[in-house]
């Protein structure tokens, strides 16, 4: 069976039975005729879920589970709540719907973290900065237009002010959860926006119902709310139906967030919130919660200037690192180096320098294509890195040529770490492509200074000489420089 056809089906059931809901009550019909089409979607959407990991057998199914196990238990809510309201026509709160309800969001909220934990395990700080601004701007309006007048509404029992409170935070924590999967996505997949689409549509839906609900509307028997929360239920099932969601929380490869104009924008809007919010309650004559919108706005204010540092950081990172291998780059290597060698003069100190060329790197691309060798950069970069001495520099200084500066070395020393950085690349075999294993040589060009005076262009010229001795020689080699007044190199 094509894998891409219960989930399409399945939507077109799920727009069907929102016409239905719709429809059914604005057209006078029996509460039963168009309940029914809302309770099966409800009761159908943790059965799809289930199907939707048998059919595509994620790695790890942890999170589908607790988020069928959730929408288990919004669906026996909605069959206890229709069937109080077809019964009665009347329900009080609190009632062990609520609770099941409830439950459903901390459950999907459960399900949603651990999507998070597994497609971003990094929990970086910048994407954090970015939730809890939109968490503080959303937090004021929750508190604003539904915690604080539930609380000052003196008809109701202590336990209703309890349930009616617990809604919205909950629907709020939900949110955040959301936008913090979303902003450190490292990849939009269909499943990731059919998931994201049902947490947006549930929480506006939840949001409109407790509007309603303040206003003194009959929340029960709004029927275009009740279309929302069909198709939200039925986007969560198509999400699990997807193909795409085998890979959903496979990890992200994304090191840093960008700062996109969406990502900007949003955040944008979350700082005026608060702002508005004030201006809002001034123009239509209503008392203003001066501490309150002062404090989020300092808080706000103080997290906008963390996150400008933050991009700051990673913008100056990205400038002075190799985007394939993650090492330094030829231009941060080019200025460290005079640093190094006036810090070197100063405290009198020997400077070592390597230079690392892959040996038959055009035969390896011309074989295995650039993906091949862009696997074989990567991999030796890790391994220069994993065995550099302390203190050590290394960068990738062009194509397939690697650099090492090492600071504090003697000229009995540097041999032996030449040697070591040739054996490191040769001695184990790269695995090129999923398929195929390689043995990867390199030659090792190195100098060293230990004049009081160190030039930094003639340290180059002694590596980059002994480099190409090394190469003349057979390659596979390490040749050392004996001194920067002495051209001809000797090898080790």
């Amino acid at each position: 069976m094509d894998r891409i056809r219960p989930w399409r089906l399945w939507l077109v059931v799920v727009a069907v039975c929102a016409l239905i809901r719709c429809a059914g009550q604005l057209a006078g019909l029996p509460y039963l005729a168009y309940e029914l089409a809302y309770t099966t979607v409800t009761c159908s959407t943790p059965i799809m879920i289930v199907i939707g990991i048998l059919l595509n057998r994620p790695a790890r199914p942890a999170g589908w589970i607790v988020l069928a196990l959730g929408q288990f238990c919004y669906a026996v809510a909605d069959v206890l709540y229709s069937f109080d309201i077809w019964s009665t026509g009347t329900m009080t709160e609190p009632t062990p719907s609520d609770l099941l309800y409830l439950s459903s969001t901390v459950l999907a909220g459960a399900a949603v973290l651990i999507f998070i934990r597994r497609r971003t395990p990094g929990w970086d700080l910048a994407t954090g900065i970015d939730a809890l601004v939109v968490a503080i701007s959303a937090g004021l309006l929750t508190w604003e237009f539904f915690v604080e007048p539930v609380a000052r509404d003196s008809d109701l029992t202590f336990s209703a002010k309890l349930t009616e409170v617990a809604y919205p935070i909950l629907d709020l924590m939900l949110l955040i959860l959301a936008v913090r999967l979303l902003l450190r996505s490292g990849g939009r997949t269909p499943s990731l926006n059919l998931l994201f689409g049902y947490l947006l549509l549930m929480f506006g839906a939840d949001t409109a119902y407790a509007i309603v609900g303040l206003l003194g509307g009959e929340n029960a028997t709004e029927p275009f709310t009740g279309g929302v929360w069909v198709i939200s239920l039925g986007l969560i099932a198509a999400c699990a139906l997807h193909p795409s969601m085998r890979d959903f929380d496979s990890r992200s490869q994304i090191s840093a967030p960008d700062a996109t104009p969406a990502r900007l924008t949003m955040l944008t809007c979350a700082v005026l919130m608060v702002p508005g919010l004030q201006l809002a309650e001034h123009l239509a004559g209503l008392p203003l919660n001066i501490p309150l919108t002062s404090i989020a706005c300092a808080i706000m204010f103080l997290l906008v200037l963390a996150r400008m540092a933050g991009l700051v950081a990673a913008q100056r990172r990205a400038a002075d690192t190799d985007g394939l291998t993650g090492v330094h780059n030829r231009r941060y290597f080019e200025e460290a180096l005079v640093t190094e060698c006036r810090r070197a003069a100063r405290a009198g100190y020997g400077l070592g320098l390597l230079m690392i060329d892959i040996d038959h790197f055009k035969r390896i691309n011309d074989t295995y294509g650039h993906p091949g060798g862009d696997r074989v950069l990567r991999e030796l970069a890790q391994r220069l890195a994993a065995g550099a001495r302390a203190g050590a520099l290394l960068a990738r200084y062009g194509g397939e040529e690697f650099i090492a500066l090492i600071p504090h070395v003697t000229a009995g020393e540097l041999p032996q770490i030449a040697e070591r950085t040739r054996m490191a690349i040769a001695d184990l075999p790269i695995a090129v492509t999923d398929q195929a294993l390689i043995t990867v040589t390199a030659s090792v060009g190195a100098a060293a200074s230990l004049s009081p005076a160190t030039d930094p262009a003639e340290l180059l010229r002694a590596a980059d000489q002994a480099l190409y001795a090394a190469k003349s020689a057979g390659r596979n080699r390490a040749v050392v420089a004996p001194d920067l007044h002495t051209p001809t190199p000797t090898r080790t």
